[in-house]
């Protein structure tokens, strides 16, 4: 079914059929919210309110995908749920989606806390999956999909920005955990532990892919505009979940491998 999440007739429809809603519905990457802006607010802030008052009049259960982006300008890692969010002024709009992410969170435990909703958070890092979209800019998928075709991978910046990543599987399996044992109005990371330099992911692509592509710098501004400033770090602690019982399967290795695997079948790459 195709249709947006700002569409409460459709929101409330959808609500009624179902007894435990995910609510997945955003502006997917940093580029794309800050070219959609108003349109990523209103996803993030009318569409989470959407689903949490059909949540709440008709006493559903909501699980709500957040992210580590509301983190924002961390200087320490890896970052617990209690770790403050730390964003830029309003002037860069770089920091829109994260604005936006942090306020989908405040809004689903403000339902929970005065209007007694059962309601999870699970904030995201950095999923990675076979059916990505390399036009998201997401950078697991790009740098194979240039590598199997011995195109230049691009780098954002200097490449020392670092990430983990959280492969679907495992993604998928926390989100489960949470469903089952969490506790109505916590929140949750959920993510990957091996922490790597983007220009290290790049090389280690380039090695396992036996690719000749090159690697390219790019400064921010040229990609993002003057208006872009970036997160040189995201890992999460995961102990909350892991008391779930959360035992990942992927490593990162493993993870680029599938995504290999996958791509190869691909006609898009």
């Amino acid at each position: 079914m195709e249709g947006s999440v700002t569409d409460f007739k459709l929101v409330e429809k959808l609500v009624l059929e179902n007894d435990y809603i995910i609510h997945l519905a955003a502006i997917v990457g940093v580029r794309l919210a800050m070219e959609n802006g108003i349109e990523g607010l209103k996803v993030s802030c009318m569409g989470t309110e959407n689903v949490l008052n059909c949540v709440a009049k008709y006493n559903k259960k909501l699980l709500a995908a957040s992210s580590s982006a509301i983190y924002g300008k961390i200087s320490k890692t890896p970052v617990s749920e209690d770790t403050d969010s730390i964003v830029g002024c309003s002037a860069k709009s770089s920091w829109l989606y994260s604005i936006a992410k942090l306020a989908e969170e405040h809004f689903c435990l403000a339902y929970h806390r005065e209007l007694g909703c059962d309601v999870k958070v699970c904030r995201f890092f950095n999923a990675v999956g076979p059916n990505q979209s390399k036009s998201y800019g997401m950078v697991m998928p790009n740098f194979i999909s240039n590598a199997l075709s011995h195109r230049t991978l691009q780098i954002y910046g200097d490449g020392n920005q670092s990430r983990t990543f959280v492969y679907i599987e495992d993604l998928l399996d926390g989100i489960e955990l949470v469903i089952e044992k969490g506790t109505t109005g916590e929140v949750y990371n959920i993510g990957g532990t091996e922490e790597i330099k983007i220009a290290d992911l790049a090389r280690k692509i380039i090695d396992i892919t036996e690719s000749g592509s090159d690697i390219e710098f790019i400064p921010f501004e040229k990609v993002f505009g003057p208006d872009y400033e970036e997160t040189m770090q995201r890992m999460p602690d995961i102990t909350k979940l892991k008391a779930l019982g959360y035992n990942p399967q992927y490593t990162l290795e493993k993870s680029i491998s599938s995504l290999i695997k996958h791509l190869k079948l691909r006609k898009d790459i």
